[in-house]
C-alpha cells in the first residue's frame, strides 16, 4: 500500500475507529463468498452433477410424437435399494422416461427412491401393496391392500398414483371396482424374471415389438436392468421413441379411463 494511503486509512482508524472493523468483516465476508463460489464450481461429483443439471430436457410434454413410432418400458415390483437407482441412473444418462408400477411394501422402505422417479420425470404407478393375487382374496383383504398402497404413496409423494397394475394381471368386476383408477397391462413380455440374460431379453422385446407397445419388465432384477442400456439403443436405432404410459395414451389421444384395462396404445 503507497504511504498515501496508509495515511489515509490511519486518519479514519483515529476519526471513526468502528469503520475500520466495519472494512476487516466486509473484506472477510468477500473472502468466504469467494471461496464458496470456487467450491460449487470446482464439484465434479458425476450424481451431484445430475443433480444440479437442469431438468427440462426430461420435461416430455412439450415434445411432439405425431408419426412417431412410440413404446413405453415399465418396471413392476420395486423399488429396490439395490438396483432401482442403478436403473434410473441409465434412464437419466440416456434421457429415457419410464413408468414404475412400485408395491407400496417396498415404496415404504425406500421413499427416497420413490420421490427421485418422480422428480425425474418418471410416472410412479401402484402395483398394489403386498402383490396379492386380489381375485383370490376377499373383497374386504383386497380393499385394505389398495387402500394401504394408496396411503402409502400419499405420504411419500403428495398424492395418489393415477394408474394400477394388478398383481399378475388378474382383474374382475370386483377388482376394478375397488382399484379405482385406469389398470395398465401390457402387450411386450420378455420374461425377464425367467429369461436371466440380457441378450435373451432384447430378443424377445424385439420380437413382439410393435408401435404403441406397454413393455412389462421388473427392475428387482440386477440382469434386467443391466439389459436396459442395450434396449433403449436397439430400439432407437429402429427409430422408437420412449414415452411414460400416460404420454403414449395422450399421444395416440386417448383418454384413461377408471375402471378400464390397457394392454397398449396402437396408433
Amino acid at each position: 500500500m503507497s504511504t498515501r494511503g496508509r495515511t489515509f486509512f490511519r486518519r479514519l482508524d483515529i476519526r471513526f475507529p468502528w469503520l475500520k472493523l466495519v472494512v476487516v468483516c466486509l473484506i472477510g465476508t468477500l473472502a468466504i463468498l469467494d471461496l464458496l463460489d470456487l467450491t460449487i464450481s470446482r464439484v465434479t461429483d458425476s450424481t451431484m452433477r445430475a443433480r444440479l443439471a437442469p431438468m427440462s430436457q426430461h420435461v416430455r410434454i412439450r415434445r411432439d410424437y405425431s408419426g412417431k413410432k412410440l413404446v413405453a418400458l415399465t418396471f413392476d415390483d420395486g423399488p429396490s435399494a439395490d438396483t432401482t437407482p442403478r436403473l434410473l441412473d441409465i434412464l437419466f444418462e440416456k434421457d429415457v422416461p419410464a413408468t414404475f408400477f412400485m408395491l407400496g411394501s417396498r415404496a415404504r422402505n425406500n421413499p427416497d427412491i420413490v420421490k427421485r422417479a418422480e422428480r425425474e420425470y418418471h410416472d410412479v404407478a401402484s402395483h398394489t401393496m403386498y402383490h396379492q393375487n386380489l381375485i383370490r382374496i376377499s373383497t374386504a383383504a383386497a380393499e385394505a391392500d389398495v387402500a394401504e398402497a394408496k396411503s402409502v404413496f400419499n405420504n411419500i409423494l403428495g398424492h395418489v398414483p393415477e394408474l394400477t397394475r394388478p398383481p399378475y394381471g388378474n382383474i374382475n368386476n370386483n377388482v376394478r371396482d375397488i382399484i379405482g383408477t385406469p389398470m395398465i397391462l401390457w402387450s411386450v413380455d420378455p420374461a425377464d424374471w425367467k429369461n436371466q440374460d440380457p441378450s435373451t431379453i432384447l430378443t424377445v422385446i424385439k420380437s413382439q415389438l410393435h408401435d404403441g407397445a406397454i413393455i412389462l419388465m421388473h427392475d428387482i432384477y440386477p440382469i434386467s436392468v443391466d439389459a436396459v442400456p442395450a434396449i433403449i439403443d436397439s430400439l432407437r436405432s429402429d427409430g422408437y421413441e420412449f414415452v411414460t404410459v400416460p404420454e403414449l395414451a395422450k399421444a395416440r389421444q386417448i383418454k384413461l379411463v377408471s375402471g378400464t384395462t390397457y394392454y397398449n396404445f396402437r396408433p
